[in-house]
């Protein structure tokens, strides 16, 4: 992409878009305008928005894609039907109100932080920042809620994208609630899930497992195991999921983790990583990279590159296959424990 005077300004003002859609979803716009036109002066009464400034507000999300306008009113766009209205199969709500809530105001002071690398959880003088977002019941939904939203766009290609027919049984360990789980196992009937992650969890964790699984078995097939990745035994499985779990942490606990896994798993068994790794040149992942200060600003950790996540892989012992693109933001990386 050729950068200009005018790309530069729609970077600089990137936030003008961003506040606008946490808002949207704050506001409960796109739950108000699912089911059909809403008139723009019934949705300032129900919304309660002021006159001078809705009008702008609303046709600002029709320009971002987002409603579509006609003369009986404003509706949601097939994006914002999937993603952005509550009880979507594939709705991220959550994961924009937890950037818009705890992220957003992390970045609000870049500068200071590039120059003295003072991350939140230092400020907060915790060498694990994981027990303090469970420390409330409130917090423990909030996050759980915010990673539901990665979780579910990555349960399909996670489903689609490795082979599971020649397995039985998964764990996925930091599976926050297990969205991962149910998703994974909800595609494919033969499967037995776990959910490896905290004991605050667990109550979420049944609360996810009774929305979702209606008259299938899916409840007797997923179940929620407490305990730390550290200290705690791991679950009996042949195929573990790290996902968004190795970003949280500096190299030596990654190693720590990674090693735990193949020495748990039997042999044949299978590690699966993912995260929003770096292109092994770091030119072409702004993603990623950016995505790298905002772990190193909330825990003092970063994202990695391809060949990083390979190569502690092969350091632990399991053969490694070539990298998978989940998404456009995720990349999947497999290893192999030798029979």
């Amino acid at each position: 992409m050729t950068v200009t005077a005018a790309s530069l300004i729609k970077t600089a003002t990137g936030f003008y878009e961003a506040q606008a859609l946490f808002a949207a979803v704050e506001l409960g716009v796109f739950a108000r305008v699912s089911s059909g036109p809403v008139p723009l002066s019934t949705l300032q009464d129900d919304l309660g928005l002021h006159a001078n400034v809705a009008a702008d507000f609303v046709d600002a999300l029709v320009a971002m894609r987002l409603l579509t306008r006609t003369d009986a009113g404003y509706a949601a766009t097939p994006a914002a039907r999937a993603y952005l209205t509550p009880g979507a199969p594939e709705y991220i709500g959550g994961f924009l109100t937890l950037n818009q809530r705890r992220l957003y105001p992390a970045w609000g002071d870049l500068t200071s932080f590039l120059k003295n690398a003072e991350n939140l959880a230092h400020g907060a003088k915790v060498d694990d920042p994981m027990p303090a977002l469970y420390a409330t019941p409130q917090r423990t939904r909030s996050f759980a809620e915010g990673m539901d939203g990665y979780a579910t766009l990555l349960g399909r290609p996670l489903s689609e994208k490795f082979d599971w027919a020649s397995v039985k049984s998964f764990a996925d360990l930091g599976g926050c609630r297990g969205m991962l789980t149910t998703r994974v196992a909800a595609a494919h009937p033969h499967l037995q899930g776990v959910t490896f992650d905290l004991a605050p969890l667990n109550p979420l964790f049944d609360e996810l497992v009774a929305s979702v699984t209606g008259t299938t078995d899916l409840a007797s097939r997923v179940r929620f195991q407490a305990g730390s990745f550290f200290t705690d035994p791991l679950p009996e499985t042949e195929v573990y999921i790290i996902g968004h779990v190795l970003h949280d942490w500096v190299e030596s606990k990654r190693r720590e983790i990674i090693q735990r896994a193949y020495d748990h798993l039997p042999a044949g068994g299978t590690l699966l990583i993912y995260d929003s790794m770096i292109d092994d040149q770091r030119e072409e992942s702004a993603f990623g990279l950016l995505m790298s200060l905002n772990m190193a600003l909330l825990s003092g950790a970063s994202e990695y590159t391809m060949a990083q996540g390979q190569g502690w892989l092969r350091e632990a012992g399991f053969q490694v296959e070539s990298p998978v693109a989940l998404n456009e933001l995720t990349t999947l990386l497999i290893g192999r424990k030798p029979l």
